[in-house]
């Protein structure tokens, strides 16, 4: 649409900025490329223009994902460190080879990596205070997300060790399979693999945190680099913002 001469850049992007309801996170990355291009192009627009609602829906949709692909991260994990502790035949062999390894750690990181690395190229799509807002909350709601999946994990794996496979569970469920008239090999093997077994929901409880910890550093990264390329193309005058807003 041609714009006249009394249309400022800004007056425009506020107009568009009352259709941003984001309600997922392609929707949300859209929003935040499409305005990227517009700054690029010289129309900036005060981060003010976005709303309180508008920023909450960047939060809750970067908070969402962000705890979905965490909990499906965190559900794999104990499943990759079984099969790297021999417990868990990956491939139908107890001794893991280096691609049962690599195949068990991409199991376990493989999801929330990509998804890492798709919000850490969100994360450079800023230049002026509209796009940065933007990326600032729905980076915001990704770190709260993943924290509080992390938390969640932890204690939920805590829990399983500590009250849930306790000996006295073990032996009243494996009791069971030998008044089934099992083969009593077949019941020692099972209690012996289980007391072996229940140790990995610790080191996945730790494990969850490390991998949460590089989860969140990547796209924060990013963004500061972005921020430093920011200020060198505004240094060098290819782009054009106030000088306040960095």
């Amino acid at each position: 649409m041609a714009k006249d001469g009394n249309t400022t850049p800004d007056l425009m992007l506020a107009q568009q900025s009352n259709e941003i309801h984001p309600r997922g996170l392609l929707e949300a990355i859209s929003y935040i490329d499409q305005n990227f291009a517009n700054e690029l192009g010289g129309c900036m627009i005060k981060s003010r223009f976005l709303t309180t609602q508008q920023r909450l829906e960047f939060m809750e949709v970067g908070f969402r994902s962000s705890f979905v692909s965490g909990i499906v991260s965190a559900l794999l994990t104990p499943i990759a460190i079984g099969v790297i502790e021999q417990y868990i035949p990956m491939f139908g062999d107890p001794s893991p080879t280096f691609f049962d390894m690599f195949s068990a750690f991409l199991l376990a990181l493989g999801f929330s990596l990509g998804y890492a690395i798709f919000m850490a190229k969100a994360s450079t799509c800023f230049i002026g205070e509209y796009t940065r807002a933007m990326v600032l909350n729905l980076l915001g709601g990704m770190v709260f997300g993943a924290i509080f999946k992390a938390v969640l994990a932890f204690i939920a794996f805590h829990f399983l060790y500590f009250k849930v496979f306790t000996d006295k569970n073990v032996l009243w469920a494996v009791s069971k399979l030998y008044y089934a008239k099992t083969s009593p090999n077949t019941v020692a093997s099972i209690y012996y693999w289980v007391q072996g077994f229940k140790g990995i929901f610790l080191i996945s409880a730790y494990f969850v945190l490390v991998s949460t910890a590089v989860f969140i550093v990547i796209p924060i990264v990013a963004m500061l680099v972005a921020y430093y390329r920011n200020r060198k193309l505004i240094a060098a005058g290819v782009v054009h913002v106030d000088t306040d807003s960095f």
